[in-house]
């Protein structure tokens, strides 16, 4: 029998997680590109969501995080500035679905 559950996380712009739910790690893998790690894993892909935050004043609606791959045990997360350019930000993301 599957569970639904529900992960949520702040994670700071160098990958360290500022604060959370448990039941994932997060590492920073290049400039603006993100590993989040789902501890145990999903049954099937769960539905992520994210934004950023913490930027300051000057932040654009074009400051975005996008999610390019995602499966079951993991999410590559991506976040940009307002030219589109990878850019090291901090960022929250919650993570809904099935487990067990």
């Amino acid at each position: 029998m599957s569970t639904q559950t529900t992960l949520w996380g702040s994670i700071n712009a160098n990958g360290t997680i500022q604060s959370g739910s448990g039941g994932f790690s997060a590492r920073r893998e290049s400039t603006g590109t993100y590993t989040i790690l789902f501890q145990p894993v999903f049954t099937t892909n769960p539905a992520v969501v994210g934004s950023q935050w913490g930027y300051g004043a000057g932040q654009s609606t074009l400051d975005n995080v996008i999610f390019p791959s995602l499966s079951a045990s993991s999410v590559t997360v991506q976040t940009g500035d307002s030219k589109g350019t990878s850019t090291d930000r901090n960022f929250s993301f919650i993570a809904t679905g099935n487990i067990g």
